[in-house]
């Protein structure tokens, strides 16, 4: 079974008929456990238990179940992504063992898919969401994903808590295995600010084809990494951007970031600022799920300091 994803929002739906639901920073999984064996995967299909040895654990005795939620690291009461990395690309036992005591996650749960060998996909959500509460009550360790009737109010305390987004699932919809349903939407928080372009990434061969665009930020009279930006440059945004990139030799920041996995990276002066939304910071400073917007040719690079 794959998972059910959500449409994108632009506001949440008024009206009854919905429930509304956190939306958790971390990896969608679902948990299997059949004939005795947990089995965890990823939104892809791909085996992910050995990298979570504690989620094998708690669910080692539970009787026949499929779950769906959310991996989440937290760290000060809020979900952390840059936590979760750490975890999320380990198959070594031993090396997984230790990170979880010192980097635990929690999993989230938020549907019940099957029980005692009974599918429940084609059930309402509220019906599912009412066996998973019952479900949760029974088994301390475990972590349920709380719902409401009142999408204004989950907004309003997603945003003070610092979380990603709110979720929107109509209360009598079944659940549709690997489908984009506009039954389940998600409202993602996003912000925009403007960064001055220090280099871009290019492939190995073709360095001189821009694939994504290296970003920085004015920090107290210096230029900071932020991050790097790809998506949302199409064939023509990346054409003119490259043709006024002005190459330079060498990183006009203090510490040059790493280019990433097969790309190579060239500089730049850093005299165009573009402006990109993003989810969130990163508790090292960099940009959460970017998205190039446009070129801001109105602005000076002094003033490209992350602000929208």
């Amino acid at each position: 079974m794959k998972p059910m994803l959500a449409s994108s929002l632009s506001a949440l739906p008024d009206g009854p008929g919905w429930a509304f639901e956190f939306k958790w920073d971390g990896v969608r999984a679902l948990l299997d456990v059949s004939d005795g064996v947990v089995s965890i995967r990823s939104r892809n299909g791909n085996e992910i238990s050995p990298a979570y040895p504690e989620l094998v654990e708690l669910a080692t005795g539970v009787d026949d179940v499929l779950l769906d939620g959310e991996i989440v690291a937290f760290a000060g009461g809020r979900p952390s992504f840059e936590r979760l990395q750490a975890r999320m690309h380990v198959r070594s036992g031993a090396q997984a063992r230790r990170l979880a005591v010192g980097t635990p996650v929690t999993f989230v749960v938020f549907d019940l898919l099957r029980r005692y060998g009974v599918g429940l996909a084609s059930r309402p959500y509220v019906e599912r969401r009412a066996t998973l509460d019952r479900w949760i009550a029974e088994r301390p360790g475990w972590t349920l994903s709380p719902f409401f009737d009142d999408g204004a109010a989950t907004l309003a305390a997603a945003r003070e808590h610092g979380l990603e987004g709110v979720l929107a699932k109509r209360l009598a919809s079944p659940y549709r295995p690997g489908v984009r349903s506009p039954d389940w939407g998600k409202l993602r928080f996003v912000n925009s600010g403007e960064f001055v372009v220090v280099g871009w990434e290019g492939a190995a061969g073709q360095p001189d084809e821009l694939s994504s665009l290296v970003l920085a930020q004015r920090r107290g009279g210096v230029f900071t990494f932020a991050g790097k930006v790809g998506s949302g440059l199409d064939a023509r945004a990346r054409t003119t951007i490259r043709r006024a990139l002005d190459e330079r030799a060498s990183c006009p920041l203090d510490v040059p970031p790493q280019p990433s996995p097969g790309r190579v990276v060239s500089w730049c002066e850093p005299t165009v600022v573009v402006e990109v939304e993003y989810t969130m910071w990163t508790d090292d400073g960099r940009l959460r799920h970017p998205v190039f917007r446009t070129v801001r040719t109105d602005k000076d690079p002094q003033e490209a300091t992350g602000d929208g």
